[in-house]
């Protein structure tokens, strides 16, 4: 399946393994023709765009349900526009340090842009009103590819992969 990669130390599928859901990994990487010919900081900012984009989406997914809402989920999903907002800026960055080569910074990055998308989701778990389905799905997302992201720098903050 990423055979065009097997020249690569690091080829797709073995970061892909690592991550919590190999077939979305792969599946994002192969959506993105830089992979084909990338090397691993080349991969970690691969992995980095499409988190980016994917947050960015959940946004404007946080925006349109904003629309309708009203009291205690108006307020969370206020406080979700702005953890993402802080996400997808979060990712941004990230991959400007990746390119000063600070990998363990790098690392960081990624690490708070989940961080804020996990805040998201807190706010939902200790009382009604619940997150709904399509925040929660697209929030899933973005944690799983910012994974990614995270695995692939980690790599590279010790030059290698991690067992």
């Amino acid at each position: 399946m990423c055979n065009a990669h097997a020249k690569s130390k690091y080829p797709i599928s073995l970061i892909c393994s690592k991550s919590p859901n190999p077939s979305l990994c792969i599946q994002a990487y192969n959506s993105d023709p830089r992979s084909a010919n990338a090397d691993l900081p080349g991969l970690c900012q691969i992995a980095i765009d499409f988190s980016e984009k994917s947050a960015r989406l959940t946004l404007d997914l946080v925006n349109q349900l904003l629309q309708n809402a009203k009291g205690t989920m108006e307020t969370r999903l206020q406080l979700c526009a702005f953890h993402y907002l802080n996400c997808a800026n979060l990712f941004n960055q990230t991959g400007k340090i990746l390119q000063s080569g600070d990998f363990q910074k790098t690392v960081n990055g990624g690490n708070g842009a989940l961080a804020e998308s996990a805040n998201c989701d807190a706010g939902f778990t200790s009382s009604q009103p619940e997150e709904p389905v399509q925040l929660r799905q697209s929030s899933v997302l973005v944690q799983q590819l910012g994974a990614v992201a995270v695995l692939t720098a980690t790599w590279l903050a010790h030059s290698g992969p991690v067992a």
